[in-house]
């Protein structure tokens, strides 16, 4: 039985505590829980999500808004509220998702390290 050379090993290790940090930091198959809930006595009532500084993501629930989840974001000015309909939103939520990935792996690429070739291990 032969084993690994230790430096592969070593490698092997860091990539699985790299990947185990990832997976801590972002999970998608759980859905967040809002950020907090705006009462009914208040503007805007509903459940309302602050992903990142200055995004904020909520639905209103009163019966006389439409049905849409609305938007705000820095490059929103005055307040200015994005109205999105729920199937645009997901698809939008998982355009997010699939260029998270892809910049992972481009960002991964990045940082592994260069294999030696032939001439440079002799």
């Amino acid at each position: 039985m032969t084993t690994a050379h230790p430096t592969l090993l070593a490698r092997l290790a860091e990539v699985r505590e790299e990947l185990a940090g990832l997976l801590g930091d972002v999970d998608t198959r759980v859905r967040p829980k809002p950020s907090r809930v705006v009462p009914a006595s208040e503007p805007l009532p509903g459940p309302v999500w602050e992903p990142a500084e200055k995004w904020t993501v909520r639905v209103v629930d009163p019966d006389e808004a439409p049905i849409c989840v609305f938007v705000t974001h820095p490059q929103i000015w005055d307040d200015d509220i994005l109205p999105i309909d729920p199937a645009v939103s997901r698809r939008i939520g998982m355009a997010f998702l699939a260029a998270a990935d892809w910049a992972d792996r481009v960002r991964a690429r990045e940082i592994a390290p260069t294999p030696k070739t032939t001439e440079e291990t002799l």
